[in-house]
């Protein structure tokens, strides 16, 4: 695909933001420190809107290292088991793409009885999985769920930008964030409830009521998004539903594509088992994690031989499959999302202060501003960032109005997931941002927002009398 050309101001302003902007004295609360993160963060955005993935990544890196120490920021970015995860997961990921075994897969899930003809049900499906498995990785789900996408609409002609695929990058991503809060005792969820029950020790989310709650509007929400990119946003699913492969059906996978999936299958498995395998199994595969599993799987490629004789794949060339504007890019949102939570640099207080001015509205009113609040705040800042500020306020003031204010805390958990409006809104979204063979990243805003907004408002009219349900 033809590169980018990219006006030489667009790299001067990105460059300025991410060195020059730390020299700015401090304001509105925030430190010395916290002015540098700032522009990072400003010029990283600007750069992968109008450069790229990559060159604004390393900028921001080198910039926001000025600021806090690069021993520092190595060890937040590349330190990170995230990016190592990222890295090394090629091996597992790579060997599935190399040999065809997605695009194989793909053809099987188009003309199976049940999805021949029906672009929708594909799509739900999609989704659904998306949503069941976020709390597996959600990051590493993301590129597994991309490269899968990519391979079927290789197959059916989908072209690059074209609603369908900006819009399913997008929804998968949505539903992968939504995923990673659904269960009350592993991943982001776990690390909710212990935030809030620290904050809230003689106030306790009882798990079997956040699970309830979690679940009803994971399946309402889904049924919602299906609805909007249906009759709102009008996705043409016709190529899925018209797609017939050439020949007589689907040939039959190869022995290389048949390893692969077969490698591909004991990667999730092992991740799976090692979070709900009773007590020894659980604990021998916890040694290895992630990463363990996908070296061992990458230990294991090039001692299986295709039907050519020749190595499943090499090592080399899975790692070099690794898309670096994604890593460097999620290596930064590492880095900045954790400084932004770090009181040294002002961040929140500076953000803290645009809702006090909001407080003598009546409670009802106020409580949606801080959603909306939250809602806007998730796009340009650590979830957990969110919690932290809105809890006190919604449980508060939930209290004021007679209301559960648990259920409104839950409410807001969900609300810290819409991050899809910019790159940086979350990992995940970052790595969806990041195919830009694919998706360009004013497409992604833009109906970023579209649905982050509308999902928003949808949202608190159906979620609002189910949180008074479950929680009354």
């Amino acid at each position: 695909m033809e590169a980018k050309k990219v006006n030489i101001i667009h790299y001067i302003i990105c460059a300025a933001f991410c060195l020059l902007f730390r020299f700015i004295p401090p304001f509105g609360g925030l430190t010395a420190m916290g002015v540098g993160i700032v522009g990072t963060f400003i010029g990283a955005v600007y750069g992968w809107i109008m450069i790229d993935m990559l060159w604004p990544s390393v900028l921001a890196l080198v910039g926001i290292g000025l600021s806090i120490g690069m021993n520092q920021m190595m060890v937040a970015s590349f330190g990170s088991l995230t990016i190592v995860a990222m890295i090394v997961c090629m091996m597992a990921i790579g060997v599935a793409m190399k040999n065809g075994a997605f695009t194989w897969l793909a053809m099987k899930l188009l003309t199976n009885k049940a999805m021949a003809g029906r672009g929708w049900t594909v799509l739900t499906v999609i989704l659904l999985l998306a949503w069941l498995v976020g709390s597996f990785n959600p990051i590493i789900m993301m590129m597994i769920f991309a490269s899968f996408m990519i391979s079927m609409f290789e197959q059916v002609g989908v072209k690059k930008d074209d609603k369908l695929v900006v819009i399913m990058f997008l929804a998968v991503a949505y539903q992968l964030m939504r995923g990673q809060i659904l269960f009350p005792f592993m991943g982001t969820g776990l690390t909710y409830l212990m935030a809030y029950n620290n904050m809230f020790p003689n106030l306790p989310i009882p798990m079997a009521q956040y699970l309830t709650m979690m679940v009803i509007m994971g399946l309402v929400m889904l049924v919602v998004l299906l609805v909007l990119l249906k009759f709102v946003f009008r996705v043409d699913v016709s190529p899925l539903s018209n797609y017939k492969p050439q020949g007589e059906g689907v040939p039959p996978a190869t022995k290389s594509q048949k390893y692969a999936l077969i490698l591909f299958v004991v990667f999730m498995l092992a991740n799976v088992v090692m979070i709900f395998a009773p007590g020894a199994i659980k604990h021998f595969l916890e040694q290895f994690g992630i990463v363990g599993i996908a070296m061992l799987m990458g230990a294991v490629v090039p001692l299986i031989k295709d039907e050519n004789g020749k190595s499943l794949g090499n090592l080399e060339e899975l790692l070099s499959m690794a898309n670096w504007g994604q890593i460097m890019m999620v290596g930064y949102i590492m880095v900045v999302s954790t400084q932004m939570m770090m009181p040294t640099t002002g961040i929140s207080a500076f953000m803290a202060n645009f809702i006090k001015p909001f407080m003598a509205l009546p409670p009802m009113v106020f409580i949606v501003v801080v959603m909306v609040f939250c809602l806007i705040l998730t796009n340009v800042a650590n979830n957990m960032l969110c919690a932290i500020l809105c809890m006190p306020f919604l449980v508060n003031f939930g209290s004021m109005m007679g209301m559960n204010p648990v259920g409104m805390v839950c409410l807001m958990f969900i609300i810290s997931e819409f991050a899809l409006a910019t790159p940086a809104a979350s990992p995940v979204t970052g790595v969806a941002f990041s195919y830009t063979n694919w998706v360009s990243s004013n497409q992604m805003m833009k109906y970023g927002v579209l649905l982050s907004v509308i999902l928003f408002v949808v949202f608190l009219i159906i979620g609002w009398p189910i949180a008074g349900f479950v929680f009354n």
